[in-house]
């Protein structure tokens, strides 16, 4: 039923006053017709009650002017024609505009017409019968005004109710919509990582096998190995990133790369012909699955950029497990025109993207060249999660 009454228009609603106005009309003048103790001529009763039972068409936006109205006219009719108690009809409409105006009227507005209704009833229950005022105060004014006032608060409920929900409903939608915004932004950046350093690697290794493969056929097929093999585990990485998505909603889509494979990718960069040299220092601690997956990819941007950039034979990757902290360093030999200065931003996609990742899980990561020629990345990442918003102050510790 609630359902049905919120789904009504404004015109709904006036063609329903127009409608209880006009019943309104006919019972009145059918009560007077019908009378069999009628006070005073009968053409006179029929327009002051017919005047009442019209002035209902504005009952829901004058309800005030309607409840006066009608006070007035029961009012004239107990003074010189019918009174009240002797017509059912007036009853009627007094209780009618005593609902109308608790239902419709503000709060001060609504009082105001309670305190003159229950006066004008006093009034006419002192003139019509002096005995008995309480009942006509509570039944004919103060219940039909409480009854309005009720139904009132809980419209005005329901309304609020709705308007919270559909608050929510937006909220929910907009938080999905960044939800989705962040996923895109991370998938992205997992595209780029992946397909940046094996394509990378493949590159290098088919160039190198076309230079050989007449000279030195055997060293060509081993090229083609390890560009198959790279292809391999690029496909493997996507199947991997996208094999959640394809399955369905609340699985893991935190990435197999960790930072316990980076030998992995020294692996594959010496393979590429890059001489790499790998350290880890301290006591390795599990970490959090963004931080583990930021880490390695550092490392992975750090050696694509050396294999497309930098024409050096040799890099360095150190792996530093400090107190609540994990630092890395990848320094290279090569060209050291990649960056201005060992700054935190760095140039390139590679490197704007991997300094985002990192301060995502609270780290901070420089990229430049190095004093003493070369190229040099590094991160420093927390090993347990940090309070949001918090960032590590620096990666003093590090040297070239």
């Amino acid at each position: 039923m609630k359902r049905r009454l919120s789904r009504l228009t404004e015109t709904d609603w006036r063609v329903i006053d127009r409608v209880f106005a006009l019943l309104l009309l006919v019972v009145s003048e059918v009560n007077v017709l019908t009378h069999g103790n009628l006070t005073g001529p009968v053409v006179p009763n029929m327009l002051v009650i017919g005047a009442m039972s019209l002035a209902f068409l504005w009952r829901r936006s004058h309800a005030f002017a309607v409840l006066l109205f009608t006070i007035a006219g029961s009012v004239a009719m107990t003074a010189f024609l019918t009174s009240p108690p002797e017509m059912f009809a007036l009853v009627v409409l007094l209780v009618s505009a005593c609902y109308a105006s608790g239902r419709h009227l503000e709060r001060r507005t609504a009082l105001v017409g309670l305190g003159v209704a229950v006066v004008a009833v006093i009034v006419v229950a002192l003139i019509d019968e002096p005995g008995d005022v309480v009942w006509p105060v509570v039944f004919f004014a103060t219940l039909p005004w409480l009854g309005g006032r009720t139904l009132r608060n809980q419209t005005a409920l329901t309304r609020e109710l709705a308007e919270k929900a559909e608050r929510a409903a937006h909220a929910r939608d907009e938080e999905e919509r960044r939800a989705i915004a962040a996923e895109r932004s991370r998938i992205a950046r997992e595209l780029h990582d992946v397909l940046a350093h094996n394509l990378s690697v493949m590159v290098v290794q088919a160039g190198a096998a076309r230079r050989v493969v007449d000279a030195h056929p055997e060293r060509a097929a081993e090229a083609a190995q390890l560009i198959q093999r790279t292809g391999r585990e690029a496909l493997d990485e996507l199947r991997h990133l996208f094999g959640a998505v394809r399955r369905g909603e609340g699985e893991d889509l935190s990435g197999p790369p960790s930072i316990a494979r980076v030998e992995e990718l020294a692996r594959g960069a010496r393979a590429a012909g890059l001489k790499v040299r790998l350290g880890v220092e301290g006591e390795p601690v599990p970490l959090p699955p963004g931080v583990d997956q930021a880490a390695y990819r550092v490392v992975q941007e750090a050696l694509t950029n050396t294999l497309k950039h930098a024409g050096g034979t040799h890099a360095a990757i150190t792996v530093s497990y400090e107190p609540g902290e994990v630092v890395l360093s990848i320094e290279d030999d090569g060209a050291a025109d990649r960056g201005d200065g060992l700054s935190e931003t760095g140039s390139g996609y590679g490197l704007i993207g991997m300094r985002e990742r990192v301060a995502l899980y609270g780290g901070l990561l420089q990229a430049g060249p190095r004093d003493d020629g070369g190229f040099a990345v590094r991160a420093r990442l927390p090993t347990r999660p940090l309070v949001p918003g918090a960032r590590l102050s620096s990666v003093s510790g590090v040297t070239a």
